[in-house]
């Protein structure tokens, strides 16, 4: 598994002043603001051009030392489906995300703080997941977000669309993205499998509801 972003966890920050002839000790909480970037590879292990997705990732801590985890996930212009899918050569989209860590872990994750997307689930011991309005390529997801206590680690993430062959993955070409720390992450086909068992929700949706995606063209 390729690892190429890195976080800089938070640091104490101590300092000791003497104020009024009396030695006092105070310390100053550093929180952490972290961002980056990191490539999902397709099944046939392309983490570069237009197969690949990338996710704008970001962990920003506030005062209460609570942890937003931030996903971006932007499907590259020229992204086509594979053959052996429904429709060889035309644009491919996006549909779900997948970031893999047991949710059932005190503090992982904090119920009822999961946004964007159309529909999110939480998998327990296969993560959270979102369903999205169909990223075209050339798009992206806008933010997928949720709150935790734990400070991140690197994890897997997947990605995935209704037509197969998918889904886009962390593991074993692609890079890691953050999830909390301290969590018993599930092995790549857990994480598949929440994921596999999302898409099933997607005709069903498609159907009901259509919401605009956000284009991005800085990314073509």
């Amino acid at each position: 598994m390729k690892r190429q972003a890195k976080l800089t966890l938070a640091a104490l920050a101590s300092a000791t002043i003497l104020l009024g002839g009396s030695l006092c000790q105070t310390s100053q909480a550093v929180l952490l603001n972290e961002s980056g970037t990191s490539v999902l590879a397709n099944v046939l292990g392309a983490n570069t051009g237009n197969e690949a997705l990338t996710v704008d990732w970001s962990v920003v801590e506030n005062a209460s030392l609570i942890y937003t985890y931030t996903y971006t996930i932007y499907n590259p212009s020229g992204d086509v489906q594979l053959p052996g899918s429904a429709s060889p050569g035309s644009p491919e989209v996006v549909d779900a995300f997948t970031v893999g860590f047991d949710t059932t872990v005190p503090g992982a994750f904090l119920s009822g703080t999961q946004t964007g997307g159309v529909l999110d689930q939480n998998n327990g011991v296969g993560g959270l997941t979102w369903i999205m309005s169909a990223v075209p390529a050339g798009g992206n997801s806008g933010p997928l977000s949720f709150e935790s206590l734990l400070l991140p680690t690197m994890g897997d993430a997947n990605a995935a669309d209704a037509n197969p062959p998918s889904p886009w993955a962390s593991n074993p070409d692609g890079q890691e993205v953050p999830i909390p720390g301290a969590t018993a992450v599930p092995d790549s086909m857990n994480t598949m499998a929440a994921l596999a068992g999302a898409l099933l929700l997607l005709p069903a949706l498609r159907r009901t509801r259509v919401l605009p995606v956000c284009i991005d063209s800085s990314r073509s």
